[in-house]
């Protein structure tokens, strides 16, 4: 999945609410293996919410690490290397736990009708 389908997904969110609704924050999740960097994901973020209700919002992104089960000893831990071997006994076989996360955790919404009374 591409990171544009995921924030524009936050912008037909936002076409629901109220029109004197501002979202102020964001939170997103990303897995190191999305190959999706922060970086890019805010520039994108930047430039769909440009000219929407969502404009002037803050991204909040956190990056899950690449953290697996080794199925031959039971350890568990993250994983940098390109190569992803046990860190226990040097093993290959190894199940992923976290790290292909993408998904919305979380928005901040303030009505600004209410917030003007």
């Amino acid at each position: 999945m591409s990171r544009s389908p995921c924030l524009r997904w936050v912008l037909r969110l936002m076409d629901r609410l109220k029109p004197t609704a501002a979202l102020r924050r964001v939170q997103v999740v990303v897995g190191v293996l999305r190959r999706v960097t922060p970086e890019s994901l805010s520039f994108a973020y930047e430039a769909l919410t440009r000219d929407t209700l969502a404009a002037g919002s803050l991204l909040d992104i956190k990056v899950e690490p690449f953290t697996v089960l080794c199925r031959d000893c039971g350890w568990q831990g993250q994983i940098d290397d390109a190569v992803p071997l046990c860190a226990g006994c040097g093993a290959g076989k190894l199940q992923t736990l976290k790290g292909m996360e993408l998904f919305l955790a979380g928005l901040e919404v303030e009505d600004n009708e209410t917030a003007e009374k």
